[in-house]
């Protein structure tokens, strides 16, 4: 059981086009071709779409939001149970301040499992 919930980064990119910060978890192509038109509305040619097998997989994609700085957001596996996996939100200080506005996210992979799927969030 131990790793059976590994989280696999597949992407990260300093420009989402998300303003606000937010954690979403997807579990069907549509939510996130949703996603990848609103990263791909200013790129030309856009960023690649992830191969996702629904079925077995769901994606967890952590985007902070509209920011000067170019720190990447992190999500790690701090507990699990069987009823309960707890993922750990971490954003560390932007390794530089800019005077442009970047928006980070990193998007994982994670087995699909029945378990409720808690986020916490540490600085």
């Amino acid at each position: 059981m131990e790793h059976e919930q590994d989280l696999a980064l597949i992407l990260t990119d300093f420009y989402s086009n998300v303003p606000t910060p937010q954690i979403l978890i997807i579990e069907e192509v549509s939510s996130l071709r949703a996603f990848f038109a609103t990263v791909n509305k200013t790129r030309k040619p856009g960023l690649a779409f992830p191969t996702v097998d629904f079925s077995k997989e769901r994606i967890l994609i952590y985007a902070c939001g509209a920011q000067y700085g170019t720190a990447i957001p992190q999500l790690s596996i701090s507990k699990e149970d069987n009823d309960e996996l707890v993922i750990n939100c971490l954003f560390e200080q932007p390794l530089h301040t800019t005077a442009v506005v970047a928006s980070p996210f990193a998007i994982y992979k994670i087995k699909r499992s029945p378990k409720h799927i808690r986020f916490t969030r540490t600085e």
